[in-house]
């Protein structure tokens, strides 16, 4: 690949970064939603779907008191994972994959109608995510109205977990983002 087109295809790679991360949504997940989660000081924390944009999101928590997962099914983006904490894999398959790993919280944003689009497989991820955590451990679901339905009026969802705040979050928030469609983050307890 030429220089200039190896300088055009870096220059636009950094544009999108800047671009995403100036968004309500991911300035909300930065600000407020990461840096809450933390305080919490959970012993493992699953971050799910790993971009340029997201590599700095571990070092929102304490390493002394947090573990911070990555997973991505994109081999490419292991690259922005958290070095040896990152897996490579389906998130259908999380329970698996950290098998001996328990999660206090697993943070899906941006997963369902980017990966996880049928209901089989929201059903399956569900399940999955339901084993990986442990009692009363907590689900973030990150999603854009304009992609999926409504995870809070899942039946699968819905019957695994209790929609409900985390620390000092709000059990739903929502930011209008591209195109005007909600970005939408929402909590779940698991039940048992």
């Amino acid at each position: 690949m030429p220089i200039l087109s190896k300088t055009k295809s870096l220059l636009s790679s950094v544009h999108f970064n800047l671009k995403v991360q100036s968004l309500p949504d991911r300035v909300y997940l930065r600000e407020v939603m990461l840096p809450s989660m933390a305080k919490t000081k959970p012993e493992n924390v699953l971050l799910a779907g790993t971009r340029r944009y997201t590599r700095r999101y571990p070092s929102f928590f304490a390493a002394n008191d947090t573990v911070v997962w990555t997973l991505d099914f994109d081999p490419s983006a292991a690259r922005f994972g958290n070095g040896p904490f990152h897996r490579t894999g389906d998130h259908c398959e999380v329970d698996q994959i950290f098998e001996s790993v328990r999660f206090d919280v697993i943070h899906l944003n941006g997963i369902l109608g980017f990966g996880i689009d049928t209901p089989d497989q929201v059903e399956r991820m569900t399940e999955a995510c339901h084993r990986a955590l442990n009692t009363n451990g907590h689900i973030m679901i990150g999603w854009d109205s304009d992609r999926t339905t409504d995870p809070a009026e899942n039946p699968t969802i819905i019957s695994r977990f209790e929609h409900s705040k985390f620390a000092d979050l709000p059990a739903r928030h929502a930011v209008t983002g591209l195109g005007g469609y909600d970005h939408v983050f929402d909590w779940f307890r698991r039940t048992d």
